[in-house]
């Protein structure tokens, strides 16, 4: 029986590796793949009120979603499930599952067989001190210019960006870094179809989520290139095929959607994993060590300050006979794990590594 995954954001591919990329999971698992919230990507209403949301509203209305899916698949009711992700759904993945974890304890119908889920700042990024913001400008300053989702990849450079061009004196980085993402080529090295990412920057907090399409009002979203992926998701004949209403229903797909009103209000997702570790859910929590979006060192010292007793110290974990990264076990069922030389989607840089260790802890074996 194969386990069902729901899958939020961050699968980032060009269209030529898109089937090899996404199929590798669905050769262990079956993949339930969500525009969420609604109006992102082909998702709409004819309400346009659903365009306002947040945080615990979105993983509301996913719960509801789900309960509507099982009812209408019933055959797949007992199989595993499991609430993935990368990036913002680092937000989205834990709120689902305390809402599923909820609606499981409530008795809710249908009873979904939920396996288990998933120095001057001194910490605070919330209320910058003018010390800190100084600081974080001065960082921000040295790295302008690097591709931030994977930071030894070429980075498609907008040709009105200050950064493009040789010889310009206003960057930090090499000329040879400068270069990376410029191409004779009629499409760009960078040529992904992306998610909505974690803006750099743009720090977690209560209150009003900035979309984006308001971030990159003066020019495009840095390192990407959607001309391509634009073209294939408005193509009428695309869109019949994967089941979506056309774009008179619909609206166009856009890389950042405008007509959303977002905003946070979950708080610390700490707590979330703290509840749902400690009542027998697994949780693997992985990152790519050149992600420059959100750094696994980070990730490290949030699963490190849970407090958990590690009951698998630091070490390496293998992949085609190769090391393929590193992680550490905790009490709780809790691993943190890194995959070496992956960017911020971890399955686009590195699927066979992808596969072996989601397949290896999807069978509860060691990685």
């Amino acid at each position: 029986m194969r386990p069902r995954i729901l899958w939020f954001c961050g699968l980032m591919v060009d269209l030529d590796a898109l089937a090899s990329t996404a199929s590798f999971m669905n050769m262990v698992s079956n993949i339930i793949y969500l525009d969420s919230p609604c109006g992102v990507g082909i998702s709409y209403s004819k309400n346009e009120n659903k365009y306002i949301n947040d945080d615990l509203q979105t993983a509301a209305d996913t719960h509801k979603f789900l309960l509507k899916w099982f009812q209408l698949y019933p055959e797949f009711v007992t199989n595993p499930f499991y609430v993935s992700g990368e990036s913002y759904a680092g937000i989205y993945v834990p709120t689902l599952a305390a809402e599923v974890v909820k609606g499981i304890k409530a008795g809710q119908k249908p009873i979904i067989n939920f396996e288990e889920v998933q120095r001057t700042c001194k910490g605070n990024y919330q209320n910058l001190s003018d010390n800190c913001g100084d600081s974080i400008y001065k960082i921000d300053q040295r790295i302008l210019g690097l591709n931030l989702y994977d930071i030894l990849e070429p980075c498609y450079h907008d040709p009105e960006s200050d950064q493009h061009g040789k010889g310009n004196t206003s960057s930090n980085l090499p000329i040879s870094f400068q270069q990376l993402g410029v191409t004779d080529r009629p499409l760009k090295v960078r040529k992904r179809m992306f998610g909505r990412a974690w803006p750099f920057w743009a720090f977690e907090k209560d209150g009003y989520f900035p979309m984006w399409s308001e971030l990159a009002v003066q020019g495009s979203v840095p390192c990407i290139n959607d001309e391509v992926a634009t073209i294939w998701l408005n193509d009428e004949s695309v869109r019949k095929a994967i089941h979506a209403e056309p774009k008179s229903v619909a609206g166009p797909w856009e890389i950042c959607s405008s007509r959303i009103v977002y905003g946070f209000g979950a708080g610390s997702m700490l707590p979330y994993h703290q509840n749902l570790t400690t009542q027998g859910y697994r949780a693997l929590i992985y990152s790519g060590d050149h992600d420059m979006c959100v750094p696994f060192t980070g990730t490290q010292a949030w699963t490190r300050s849970l407090g958990y007793k590690i009951v698998d110290e630091w070490r390496a974990w293998s992949s085609n006979e190769q090391i393929a990264g590193y992680l550490q076990g905790y009490a709780h069922n809790l691993i943190f794990l890194t995959i070496k030389g992956a960017g911020h989607t971890v399955p686009e840089y590195k699927p066979r590594e992808s596969l072996d260790f989601y397949k290896r802890w999807l069978d509860k074996g060691q990685i």
